[in-house]
Parts: C-alpha cells; structure tokens; sequence
C-alpha cells in the first residue's frame, strides 16, 4: 500500500542535492556545510606530517524543511 507524502508518511533525505531543491520534488533533507567541511580538509592536508591535537572534528548538519514533511496526524480512535 503506497502512502501520501507527506499527509501519510515523511521523507528525508540528506545532502541537499539540486534535485532535492527542485520545487516539484521539493525534498526535506540533512544539509552539511560543504564549505567548512572543504576548508578542515584543506588545513589538515596542509599540516603535512605536524602533531594534530584533535582527532575528531565535528561539523554539525542542519535540518532544511522542505514539502516532503509533515507533523503526524492525531488519531482519533485508541
């Protein structure tokens, strides 16, 4: 059974594509910020060999809401 989205079910999905940003798909999606992620790479590639003092870099994602979500819908029968 095929459910509605997002009146029966939500979808996510992650990275933030172009297709996920195209209005008639119009995707909720886990976004990570490329930029920061590109520059941390490009200073750890450049410590070249040096002592790094954090081994763990953590660059938090964000929630971009989109049409695919919806808050669930209260059921009247329990």
């Amino acid at each position: 059974m095929c459910g509605d989205v997002p009146g029966d079910m939500s979808v996510v999905g992650f990275d933030d594509s172009r297709l996920a940003r195209l209005s008639h798909i119009a995707l909720t999606t886990v976004a990570q910020d490329t930029q920061q992620l590109i520059a941390i790479a490009g200073a750890v590639a450049r410590l070249d060999g040096a002592s790094i003092s954090e081994r763990e870099l953590v660059v938090p994602p964000h929630l971009i809401v989109r049409g695919t979500t919806a808050p669930p819908t209260r059921s009247t029968s329990r």
